[in-house]
């Protein structure tokens, strides 16, 4: 049995395929946005993640392990450093990372799949900040040479 995404109804696998048949039914706007920063964010935890990708959160040991490399490749810094060209937008999202927790408080007051998008979001962020190092510190995507060092762990 696959474990829950967050609070919402899905399960990882569940979630990432429902997202990307709605991608295309869904119309413009602020959902779309939360489908492309939900598949964004996919994706950026498939390369955090390494050669088996997200399919579950890290726990114990695990999630500890990613999050020492997370954070030693990521550096002391906590605010964006425009100097490092880390990105504070995923490529394929409308929406920057802070806008991102922005999107996630008014898709959880939708109802339907809208609301179930910003639930597991929502743990997105959680486990992302967790592997960043705390609340609020996933503010920005490490580059890719960076990601593959993290992978290669």
């Amino acid at each position: 049995m696959w474990e829950k995404f967050g609070d919402s109804e899905w399960n990882i696998p569940q979630a990432r395929s429902s997202v990307a048949q709605l991608r295309h039914h869904a119309g413009d706007g602020r959902e779309y946005d939360g489908i492309e920063l939900f598949l964004a964010l996919c994706e950026y935890l498939d390369r955090l993640h390494g050669e088996h990708g997200f399919d579950y959160f890290f726990t114990g040991s695990e999630q500890a392990a990613l999050a020492a490399v997370v954070q030693e490749v990521r550096g002391p810094e906590i605010e964006p450093d425009p100097e490092t060209d880390r990105l504070v937008q995923p490529v394929n999202a409308a929406v920057t990372l802070v806008e991102g927790r922005e999107l996630v408080i008014w898709l959880e007051g939708q109802p339907d799949w809208q609301r179930q998008i910003g639930l597991c979001l929502r743990a997105m962020y959680a486990y992302l900040d967790q592997l960043y190092g705390g609340p609020g510190t996933f503010n920005q995507l490490l580059k890719p040479a960076e990601l593959k060092r993290v992978a290669a762990r």
